[in-house]
């Protein structure tokens, strides 16, 4: 099983925020479960830009514990291609990278906070939690 996750969702692993006690224990579930785990090289960057702003040059220990376990995916010209043709119209051009790369992946299940990268998701069949 491949679950796709978006930055989101990996921030809650390492921000004290609404629901991040519970996902981290369901994601850990995941790890300890075998589930292989992955996000693009888009989600490295903005896990690591979002944990310098919180937490400053000591953040990019947070961003590595925020991507541990995690398979990191390269934004390839195939995967902008695919994101540009998304034709979800309210979907902004980081979250189309997000849903190209899981469905390039193809990915058993899609993790995001986002309502329109999960309605895009849905629209192209990724299964979405």
């Amino acid at each position: 099983m491949i679950i796709y996750c978006d930055s989101s969702v990996l921030l809650k692993r390492v921000l004290d925020e609404a629901g991040a006690a519970e996902f981290r224990s369901q994601f850990q579930g995941f790890i300890d479960g075998g589930t292989a785990l992955a996000t693009s090289a888009l989600g490295e960057l903005e896990v690591s830009r979002v944990c310098r702003r919180h937490f400053g040059d000591e953040g990019l220990e947070d961003a590595r514990a925020a991507l541990e376990d995690i398979a990191i995916m390269a934004v390839s010209d195939a995967i902008l291609r695919n994101a540009a043709d998304i034709p979800h119209r309210h979907l902004r051009s980081a979250d189309a990278i997000h849903v190209a790369s899981a469905f390039t992946l193809r990915a058993d299940l899609v993790l995001t906070e986002d309502r329109q990268m999960r309605t895009a998701c849905e629209e192209l069949g990724l299964p979405v939690g």
